[in-house]
């Protein structure tokens, strides 16, 4: 959540009517225009600018690059948003795009089809809402494809190395998605999905830097490292496990200023805690739950998480600072460490109060059978929908760390789980817990 600003990118707009005579237009602001002999209008035409050259770590433009794209000869990614607008009020009219490209070059994006031809393919969106939602990135093939039982995924990437990387950056995606089906409890959220991958090799020796957006329906990563096969999987591990559960939160279950999304004037949810915290915790927790990880390794997470996030202020309420948003973006990282943490307070409460049966993941699942696509929660409802769906305890812990400011009792959630916190920081496995200790972190790290 952030303002991108796109139309500073977007220049030379015009406007022709039916005998191509050109008509007023009226720039109002840096993302707005305005045709006031709108009924004679027939055709406009614009140039629009890239967002980025190449994404490199020595050329820093801020965060959200994934919200932007590059135009090259050999590659280009497309954030639509960047590259095409809409009329106010006509957002949820059906979009017609054609795509001219060289007969070399693959359009990967699960933008639906129409037609195809070798140098051009007409796709189709149901609305702008769902155009932009479906990034494209246009270059020589290097695909590969993932079947497994409930999932048809492809994988699109693209080096400027020249080196095809596809089918190893496959081989590291199938292992996470049967993870994340086993996290899930047997089901993924999704039966249709692509990963795009743009890499560009760093040039500071041991820099590496990757960036995701996530969609309903794709993924896009960006990745500036060594063209080395252990460093891009693990980066691509990391990164696509935490925007593959975007397709939970907050693709699937959100609130109505999502749902309803203003591009121009957009009002924030105060639940940044669930969209990016929960997402970050089942991200981290996934690997340790799933044996992938040693309990030492995701404690070493949870301690770096934990070293961080005292960076952060903790004198304003985490769902205040989600409503304020786009105006403390020098808080918006801590979502991602306090609203991780407290996503992990939260599942060992869970855990206790059930005997092992009932977890974080267990109230997702049952937040998108309360909800899900075109039904949204009510902002200020969920913590209440909560309630009813586990217990007063659990509405007053909501309440107590997330609508109130102050540090949380990290220490104290940890021991119940016989995690000790030294006066350095580090959380270490005690080496005496009693017996409810042992059975709760078993019923959390499922060891």
């Amino acid at each position: 959540y952030g303002a991108m600003d796109h139309g500073r990118l977007a220049s030379r707009v015009e406007a022709f009517d039916p005998n191509g005579e050109p008509i007023p237009v009226q720039r109002l602001d840096v993302n707005r225009w305005t045709i006031p002999e709108a009924r004679a209008l027939h055709r406009v035409t614009y140039s629009v600018d890239d967002g980025w050259e190449e994404f490199d770590i020595r050329f820093t433009m801020g965060n959200y690059r994934s919200s932007e794209g590059t135009a090259k000869p050999d590659v280009s990614v497309i954030n639509h948003n960047t590259v095409i607008g809409y009329f106010e009020g006509f957002e949820d009219l059906p979009y017609t795009l054609e795509l001219k490209k060289p007969a070399t070059h693959y359009a990967a994006t699960s933008l639906p089809r129409v037609k195809e031809e070798a140098e051009a393919i007409s796709f189709h969106a149901t609305s702008y809402r769902h155009l932009v939602d479906n990034p494209m990135m246009v270059a020589p093939p290097d695909t590969a494809h993932i079947r497994l039982n409930d999932i048809n995924v492809r994988v699109a990437c693209h080096s400027t190395t020249g080196q095809t990387i596809a089918q190893d950056v496959a081989k590291e995606i199938r292992p996470l998605l049967m993870d994340q089906r086993a996290y899930l409890g047997g089901r993924l959220p999704v039966s249709d999905y692509t990963f795009l991958i743009y890499h560009h090799p760093s040039q500071v020796e041991g820099s590496s830097m990757g960036d995701g957006l996530e969609h309903a329906a794709s993924t896009l990563i960006l990745l500036c490292m060594p063209l080395d096969a252990a460093t891009i999987a693990q980066s691509v591990y990391g990164i696509a496990s935490h925007e593959f559960f975007h397709t939970i939160l907050p693709l699937s279950v959100h609130s109505e200023e999502i749902e309803h999304y203003d591009f121009n004037a957009p009002r924030m949810s105060r639940h940044l805690w669930l969209y990016e915290g929960m997402t970050e915790y089942f991200a981290i927790h996934m690997p340790v739950k799933q044996g992938r990880q040693t309990v030492d390794d995701f404690l070493g997470v949870l301690r770096e998480k934990t070293r961080r996030m005292h960076k952060f202020t903790d004198e304003v309420p985490l769902t205040t600072l989600s409503q304020q948003a786009m105006e403390r973006q020098d808080e918006y990282y801590n979502f991602y460490l306090k609203g991780t943490l407290f996503c992990m307070g939260l599942d060992i409460a869970l855990r206790e109060r059930s005997k092992g049966r009932y977890g974080v993941v267990q109230l997702v699942q049952d937040l998108q059978r309360e909800y899900g696509p075109g039904k949204p929660f009510k902002d200020e409802e969920l913590f209440a929908t909560i309630e009813r769906l586990t217990g007063p305890d659990v509405g007053a812990f909501l309440s107590r760390y997330l609508n109130e400011a102050g540090a949380l009792p990290l220490g104290s959630w940890l021991a119940k789980a016989g995690i000790s916190v030294n006066d350095q920081g580090e959380l270490i496995p005690m080496q005496k817990p009693t017996k409810e200790q042992r059975q709760l972190r078993t019923w959390w790290l499922g060891r």
